[in-house]
């Protein structure tokens, strides 16, 4: 219980009341979000509080992508803990290779010093998990080409993010055998300056069949974790949002969606 007995007493009652987890989890949680540094607070929205929520954050900048992630139809590469996660639209689109969870301590030098590498530790009331990412910056609609010709999906990954891929995978699958699962319209919006809940992130994903998953999340460092938990949660709570509790994340919703089709 070492990170959690370095806070103050009234921190770690706070910490407590923040996290649906077990004193044992917290303290491991606060240990990663130390040695990390980067975090992404998660917050999943209960159908009920949906139109509340948008309400408070669904005015100001908004972006929409269409997100596609790849795999088998029968998930190997989430079996090996790989995301590969492509998305198109309005903007510059983009991929991303995400090895989860990830031992911070292994990731070999040559990836850390690499730029577009990023390690960061999801965190929910209900769980946490380390992950690294491998990103790269696409032009316009190579998203949309390559889905269509499905040949081409090999062109949407550097050769660093399929050695990424490959590394954990040791030879079950190569990316031409992957299917492009979706796409799942997602809408981002933040909040102007100066607007209830500055900071914070809502994303909508809206399935084909209408359904829907809203998160609110937002980054910080392992210093301003606590307080930034503290603060989203009351925010959401003086406006009577309602948290869902333990679900699948966002990739997993979309893969199991697409793959049950």
């Amino acid at each position: 219980m070492a990170a959690l007995k370095a806070l103050k007493k009234p921190e770690r009652h706070a910490a407590r009341q923040a996290w649906r987890l077990p004193g044992s989890d917290l303290d491991r949680m606060f240990t990663l979000v130390r040695e990390v540094g980067q975090v992404e607070l998660k917050f999943t929205v209960a159908e009920e509080s949906h139109d509340a929520v948008r309400a408070l954050l669904g005015i100001g900048v908004e972006r929409v992508r269409n997100v596609y992630y790849l795999d088998t139809p029968d998930l190997t590469l989430r079996r090996h803990g790989v995301l590969a996660r492509v998305r198109g639209g309005e903007r510059p689109n983009d991929s991303v290779v995400k090895l989860r969870p990830i031992d911070p301590d292994r990731v070999p030098t040559a990836m850390r010093r690499c730029e577009d590498f990023s390690v960061e530790v999801d965190v929910t009331p209900d769980s946490f998990v380390c992950s690294g990412a491998l990103k790269l910056r696409l032009g316009r609609n190579s998203v949309e080409r390559a889905v269509e010709d499905r040949s081409r999906l090999r062109t949407l990954f550097s050769d660093d993010q399929i050695a990424l891929m490959d590394s954990r995978l040791a030879g079950r699958v190569t990316i031409d055998e992957l299917d492009a699962l979706g796409p799942v319209e997602v809408h981002r919006t933040r909040p102007r300056d100066g607007e209830p809940g500055d900071g914070l992130e809502l994303q909508e994903w809206m399935y084909p069949d209408d359904s829907r998953l809203l998160e609110v999340s937002t980054r910080c460092t392992s210093t301003d974790l606590l307080q930034t938990a503290l603060d989203a949660k009351a925010l959401l709570d003086l406006h009577r949002i309602t948290q869902s509790g333990p679900c699948p994340t966002k990739a997993d919703t979309t893969l199991d969606y697409f793959t049950r089709q």
